[in-house]
């Protein structure tokens, strides 16, 4: 059997292993919409480990922070910089996970109406591991349970890789965590693939200014971001240095008022919102 071809060095001891920097593939399965659970989108993402710690994020970060870069190189030389955003395919999954080593501190990034907002995790995972084990890839793994978010999972993880990490927030558990899902099947994260990496890779957002906040006081800000979705746009219309700004439509060229502005925001927020409301965590988006 194959194991992603994730190399001998999976034999080595853990202070081996943080000698060199490791990326772990997760293939991410998730029905966003409860309504049509038949819909299942996909998308993959990375677990970034270093002797510090761990980052989980969507792979498509990366190529957008290539292209990006190429595109400023390439304005370095002709002095101008054009950045049409439309032209990179954009993550699906609006989150990344960092955890600390070796106390596991996992902080929630995310943005709500354009704003980084980052929530340290407030409760440890408390896994129940069962003695069942089977075969997953080629590794030999191991079931462990838990609650968590509002949802009760099933992790499968390996002491074949003795590092007490996962994807999303899961950790804890003494060994590296090949699969888990929730009992309805609506979030799968699933390992299928590993590199070594020579330099951590540090992606364009994390330089952007976060704002750390309570997961009450998040879930106040997000069911007031669903209230008032356009509320940053009338700010900024209202503002005098706003005031007699000319906005035009990306795809018509013609100009826009506020009141267009402000309605298709709306309108596309009603749509996000009916599309995308089965998340992970159900108690942080209640």
């Amino acid at each position: 059997m194959r194991k992603f071809n994730i190399l001998l060095i999976f034999i080595f001891a853990s202070s081996l292993f943080f000698a060199q920097n490791q990326r772990f593939t997760y293939e991410y399965s998730f029905k966003m919409d409860s309504l049509h659970k038949e819909n299942i989108e996909k998308e993959m993402m990375n677990l970034d480990l270093t002797k510090e710690g761990s980052n989980f994020y969507s792979t498509l970060l990366l190529t957008r922070d290539s292209l990006i870069n190429t595109e400023i190189a390439k304005g370095k030389i002709s002095q101008s910089i054009v950045l049409d955003m439309r032209k990179i395919k954009q993550a699906k999954v609006n989150f990344q996970v960092s955890k600390d080593y070796p106390n596991l501190e996992t902080v929630y990034h995310t943005s709500i109406s354009g704003s980084k907002i980052a929530l340290k995790e407030q409760h440890k995972i408390n896994w129940t591991i069962s003695p069942e084990t089977k075969n997953i890839e080629g590794f030999k793994v191991q079931k462990a349970t838990t609650t968590f978010g509002g949802r009760n999972w099933l992790a499968w993880f390996t002491n074949e890789i003795q590092i007490q990490d996962g994807p999303y927030k899961f950790c804890g558990l003494p060994g590296l965590i090949v699969y888990i899902e929730d009992d309805k099947g609506d979030h799968i994260f699933n390992l299928v693939g590993s590199q070594k990496l020579n330099d951590q890779i540090v992606l364009l957002d994390s330089h952007m200014k976060e704002i750390f906040i309570t997961n009450e006081k998040f879930n106040k800000l997000w069911n007031e971001y669903k209230k008032d979705p356009a509320k940053n746009i009338k700010i900024i219309h209202n503002s005098s240095e706003m005031s007699d700004t000319i906005f035009f439509d990306s795809n018509t060229k013609s100009p826009l008022t506020k009141q267009d502005l402000i309605k298709g925001k709306e309108q596309r927020a009603q749509e996000h919102f009916k599309k995308y409301n089965n998340y992970i965590e159900r108690e942080l988006y209640k």
